[in-house]
């Protein structure tokens, strides 16, 4: 933010200070004494709002359990059953789903758990319209083909959207995502489901990464040959920002234009309160799996933690959570999550370790 200099006032308050009036040896002492000109207090400057993480929502044994950053605390929220994918609402509302297909908010102020709907063939994915009005979410049919859903919570209409190409195998790529997000002016959605089990020969509809206006029309679709996936729409929603085979990439909703910003890789990306930057770790399927942070604003990398971080969300302007991911033998894969979070200093590196024990399905409310 640019700052309002006070240079003018300061002269000012000089000037008065130094026109306080001196005795004149000539003229006749008066009895009243004389006055001291008194310098105009300067303005008081309102401090600077940093935007900063202020509670974060995580599952952790079949329980969500939120994180208070003042307090450095954390307590359960929710009892019983398989739950997955707590995302805030607003600050005293949050919304998860429950059993793999029922939609459920809490108000935490009444504690109170409300029903929103229950999709049959599963919700794989969702994400809320910034007027919480419209929740737009992936549910898959029999065939295990993915569709792509608007619905209206007012009145519960549901609008059929996109039948996406099937992704058989999840999980055997280091590259597998899942996205449901809203543009910050709702006026966009970015989809991503992956991987296509049709590659190329992917209609643009079915694209396994895509970007649809709210209304239901096709905005951008990414030839599923470039293997896209890792996307994120910027904070001010303006941008999508993500991977493919040409590198990191960038899609301006206004031009429509995609340009590449940097021929390297990330995963897991996450972007900082401010927008100038995008955390993200070099890929789960290695034991050195690190992280790192891309300035969009001269497009340099730097490597932030020690090998065995991943997952990173930003905290505030100087401060990456990221989750412990050391090696594994004996598991389906080469590494596997820790049980530890550390919050990094993006200055020193120095690492704290956080009260929180999984980082792999959070959400973060900013304030």
């Amino acid at each position: 933010m640019m700052r309002r200099t006070a240079l003018l006032i300061v002269c000012a308050a000089l000037l008065a200070a130094c026109s306080t009036r001196a005795p004149n040896p000539g003229a006749t002492r008066s009895s009243t004494p004389p006055r001291s000109a008194s310098a105009s207090p300067s303005p008081t400057k309102k401090p600077v709002h940093v935007v900063s993480a202020r509670t974060a929502l995580y599952v952790w044994q079949n329980s969500i359990w939120l994180y208070d950053v003042k307090t450095n605390k954390t307590r359960q929220v929710t009892q019983g059953g398989t739950v997955s994918m707590p995302r805030w609402i607003d600050a005293n509302h949050f919304s998860f789903i429950q059993g793999g297909n029922t939609l459920r908010i809490v108000d935490l102020k009444a504690s109170t758990t409300t029903d929103v709907f229950t999709a049959p063939g599963g919700i794989q994915a969702y994400g809320w319209s910034p007027d919480g009005q419209t929740v737009a979410y992936i549910e898959t049919d029999a065939s295990a083909y993915p569709h792509l859903r608007y619905r209206s919570i007012s009145d519960g209409t549901t609008q059929s959207v996109a039948t996406l190409a099937a992704a058989p195998g999840r999980g055997g790529t280091q590259s597998d995502e899942i996205r449901v997000q809203f543009s910050k002016d709702g006026s966009y959605v970015l989809v991503v489901y992956t991987p296509s089990a049709q590659g190329s020969s992917t209609p643009p509809e079915q694209s396994q990464f895509q970007v649809r206006s709210n209304d239901g029309s096709l905005a951008l679709s990414v030839d599923d040959s470039r293997d896209p996936t890792m996307g994120l729409f910027s904070r001010d929603g303006r941008t999508v920002y993500y991977m493919d085979s040409g590198g990191i990439r960038a899609w301006t909703a206004a031009s429509g234009s995609t340009r590449t910003l940097r021929k390297m890789q990330w995963f897991n990306p996450a972007q900082s309160p401010d927008g100038s930057q995008v955390a993200f770790d070099t890929g789960l399927f290695s034991a050195k799996v690190r992280v790192r942070i891309l300035d969009l604003r001269v497009l340099t990398v730097r490597t932030l933690s020690r090998a065995g971080r991943a997952l990173p969300i930003f905290a505030g302007p100087t401060t990456v959570w990221a989750q412990e991911w050391p090696a594994c033998s004996g598991c389906d894969g080469p590494t596997q999550p820790g049980a530890r979070v550390f919050a990094i200093d993006t200055r020193s590196l120095a690492e704290r370790q956080l009260p929180i024990q999984s980082l792999l399905d959070v959400d973060v409310l900013y304030g």
